[in-house]
């Protein structure tokens, strides 16, 4: 992308804030601006396999939900949710094969895209670079670790505790009704929720209801909150105040 483009400065500051970016000094972060071309899928739009092989993307705006879904049963789980600052495909990205990964577009998305040869490239000549990509990659998989070891030792209602408290925005909560934010699943369907935790939907909405009648969380027209952070917290058998210095 190229200075002059109309779209260069939003791009380059969403870069900037990237987890992929953080720390980078300008000017090589507009050596990287120069590797990649704006995209735009709309909602619903389906990314074939071969754009998640040949292409790296970061995401500027919306979000990706990757799923894997069981070819006979139809059952699905999410493995990963990505939103602005967010790389796909990562997997591809480092071994070169395609993924078996269903990318679903929540939203309509807008990315910073190249050729995966090129950003290879680009990660080899920069190791300046790799001191935020490798804590990222590490990101991504310590999330997989969770979500195998929730699926393996916890109940449905401690999973989706779990999931809801991981999306807990601490920064922001100037409501007047003093309720957490939830960004990025904040406005999920009961049955995106429970394919997040490996569940159907009767049971998640009935996990949601208990825990709206218990005063942990509110959802009303879609829209997800939390209203008592502590209860979640120890619904989800975590300590919150080492959620906190996480946060910080």
């Amino acid at each position: 992308m190229l200075p002059e483009s109309p779209f260069y400065q939003n791009s380059l500051q969403t870069l900037q804030q990237s987890p992929l970016c953080t720390g980078l000094n300008r000017q090589l972060l507009e050596d990287m601006m120069q590797l990649f071309t704006r995209r735009c899928w709309g909602k619903g739009t389906r990314i074939s396999e071969q754009q998640s092989k040949d292409y790296f993307h970061i995401i500027l705006h919306g979000r990706l939900k990757l799923t894997r879904m069981h070819p006979e049963t139809g059952r699905a789980i999410t493995l990963w949710l990505i939103g602005p600052g967010d790389g796909y495909d990562i997997i591809s990205l480092l071994d070169g094969w395609e993924h078996d990964i269903m990318p679903v577009v929540l939203d309509e998305v807008e990315t910073l895209t190249t050729r995966a040869d090129t950003a290879r490239k680009w990660i080899t000549d920069h190791p300046e670079f790799n001191r935020c990509f490798l804590p990222y990659i590490g990101e991504q998989m310590r999330r997989l670790e969770d979500l195998s070891t929730n699926l393996a030792l916890h109940d449905t209602i401690t999973r989706l505790a779990r999931l809801i408290l991981q999306y807990v925005d601490l920064k922001k909560n100037s409501s007047p009704t003093n309720k957490y934010p939830v960004h990025l699943i904040n406005d999920f369907s009961h049955e995106t929720l429970a394919c997040m935790v490996g569940s159907v939907r009767t049971v998640i909405n009935r996990h949601l209801q208990q825990l709206k009648k218990d005063g942990t969380v509110d959802f009303h027209r879609g829209h997800l909150t939390v209203k008592n952070l502590e209860q979640l917290a120890l619904q989800a058998g975590q300590f919150l105040h080492q959620k906190r210095l996480d946060k910080k």
